[in-house]
């Protein structure tokens, strides 16, 4: 096996500033195969609490939830599962159906960095969201997790179980792209405003306002960036809420083009 770059075993998994919840959802299993895996969520749980995710504490405490939906993949050697995956952090969310990973009853899932196609999937979607939680902290902070998704997804792509690990090997070149730099350099603007957004109101909005003309200039080079609508699903409030009474709304009238579906709620207060 491939020796994977993920953490190793963490002493107190349960002081990190990151929570992990996992719901593992069994409906589409034979009565069999649901027997056989009835305490797989508890072992994916104590694996991703077994492990030291993060190379430094110094972020905002955030949460992340995983969902798993299985189902069965024939094979005569051994029992294999077909998964969806649906990792979810505090403004963004990664889906993949396209998993394939072998599993039998009685199996444990090694929490000492080892590469298997069930860790790897894992740690590879869990690494990206850990980036994004960093990039919050400052300029490109989330490059090492970034980094780490990418050899992750380099160890995939020469498994036996391979599937998926091409669409993920796009996902890595989106996130490396020029313009996804954009959107991670505009992060930094605008949780830079947040920060100082209770001692210094006419900061924070100056850092805002360029935040929202440069996600405007993202989305216009790739209007269907999934990561930067997300962002405005999570945060549009935020800006609201900051700009409502602002002498210039700007990034309202800016909000109200990139998001057309809530023009209703900018116009409130433009």
């Amino acid at each position: 096996m491939f020796a994977m770059s993920a953490g190793m075993p963490a002493a107190k998994a349960q002081d990190s500033p990151m929570k992990i919840t996992v719901k593992v959802v069994l409906d589409k299993l034979t009565e069999i195969r649901q027997e056989r895996m009835r305490d797989f969520e508890q072992k994916v749980q104590r694996y991703l609490d077994d492990m030291e995710w993060l190379d430094s504490e110094d972020v905002q405490p955030f949460e992340v939830s995983m969902q798993l939906f299985l189902e069965e993949q024939p094979s005569n050697i051994e029992d294999r599962y077909r998964c969806t995956i649906l990792m979810t952090g505090s403004d963004i969310r990664y889906y993949d159906r396209r998993a394939v990973f072998p599993f039998q009853e009685g199996e444990t899932i090694p929490s000492d960095g080892q590469f298997t196609p069930l860790t790897g999937l894992i740690s590879f979607y869990l690494y990206l969201v850990i980036a994004n939680e960093f990039d919050k902290m400052g300029y490109l902070e989330g490059t090492p997790y970034f980094d780490k998704a990418k050899a992750v997804m380099e160890q995939g792509k020469f498994t036996r179980y391979f599937t998926g690990w091409e669409f993920r090997e796009d996902l890595i070149e989106l996130v490396y792209s020029e313009n996804y730099k954009k959107f991670r350099e505009m992060k930094d603007y605008f949780f830079y405003g947040i920060s100082v957004q209770e001692e210094n109101e006419d900061e924070a909005r100056k850092y805002i306002y360029e935040a929202i003309e440069k996600l405007a200039v993202v989305l216009e080079n790739d209007h269907d960036l999934e990561a930067a609508h997300q962002f405005i699903d999570a945060h549009h409030q935020r800006v609201i809420d900051l700009f409502k009474d602002a002498e210039d709304r700007t990034p309202l009238e800016i909000l109200k083009k990139l998001d057309p579906d809530r023009q209703d709620i900018y116009d409130e207060y433009l």
